[in-house]
């Protein structure tokens, strides 16, 4: 495998370990858009079909339901975010991120929305987007452990401010194991080969926690 294809699979194994933390970090959180435009009845049902659907590993079929949602102008916001995160998923970075854009036009207060978007620039190597996404993501979900997770991220990337970006990704590691990873690549790149082991393992030892935890 080719070191730029390498590179993905690990920046995309990490997203993996945001995309878990995903439903359990927003729920109770309700946009003022969603307050105006609730999700209810058939919009509703759409939505929680092809979520039910990816959830259970049918994805084909779950992408199949968010595309048939987007002819329902109620729905239509959520499918076109949830269709960018699918497509990150699969390292389909260029639809991820017009499909993020789109939904973050229609959809402004939703922070986990613009935290994947900060996260697709972070993949495009678009640092100052990116951060101006994340930190705005801040503000409306006063910093939960993914949306750290990518501050840190892009912070690092950035290479300007490091200490805050070790800071972010080490307070998002206990909920998102795959902050272990981002601080571990980082280590390595500053050939510090203690750290980069000891954070893999703590990376290890966190997901192995999570899957044994009651759900």
């Amino acid at each position: 495998m080719r070191r730029k294809n390498v590179s993905l699979f690990l920046r995309l194994m990490s997203f993996s370990c945001l995309a878990v933390a995903l439903s359990a970090q927003t729920a109770g959180v309700v946009s003022v858009e969603e307050l105006r435009n609730p999700l209810t009845g058939k919009s509703l049902r759409a939505i929680v079909s092809a979520q039910e659907h990816l959830k259970s590993g049918q994805r084909e079929r779950g992408i199949e339901e968010l595309r048939k949602a987007l002819a329902d102008p109620v729905a239509m916001p959520y499918a076109i975010g949830m269709l960018g995160v699918e497509h990150l998923k699969t390292g389909q970075i260029d639809s991820a991120l017009s499909e993020l854009e789109q939904a973050v036009s229609l959809l402004p207060g939703k922070a986990e929305i613009r935290s994947n978007l900060a996260y697709a620039l972070w993949l495009k190597g678009q640092t100052e987007r990116g951060l101006a996404e994340v930190r705005k993501a801040l503000q409306l979900d006063g910093g939960r452990p993914k949306t750290r997770m990518v501050l840190g991220m892009l912070l690092l990337q950035q290479n300007s401010n490091d200490a805050e970006g070790i800071k972010n990704l080490q307070a998002a590691a206990e909920e998102v194991p795959g902050a272990h990873l981002e601080l571990a690549r980082h280590y390595d790149r500053a050939g510090r080969q203690r750290e980069a082991e000891k954070e893999r393992s703590a990376y290890a030892v966190t997901s192995m926690g999570l899957l044994a935890a009651p759900k």
